[in-house]
């Protein structure tokens, strides 16, 4: 089995948007949409805002 080349390729503490979209098979603009701080609906996934970039804790991906 091949990886692609939107597949994570080292196992990180922190994802960003991008893989963790990848991960969990879904748009990176959900995620975008769904963590806005004007959001009605919240993400379920718990994330980090630092410096403007959202992160994701692999743990907690792997959770849900």
């Amino acid at each position: 089995m091949s990886k692609t080349k939107t597949e994570p390729t080292l196992k990180q503490r922190f994802y960003s948007v991008k893989d963790a979209a990848v991960y969990l098979g879904i748009s990176e603009q959900h995620i975008y949409n769904s963590t806005a701080k004007k959001s009605k609906k919240t993400f379920p996934i718990p994330f980090r805002r630092i410096g403007g970039k959202l992160l994701f804790d692999f743990r907690d991906l792997e959770k849900f």
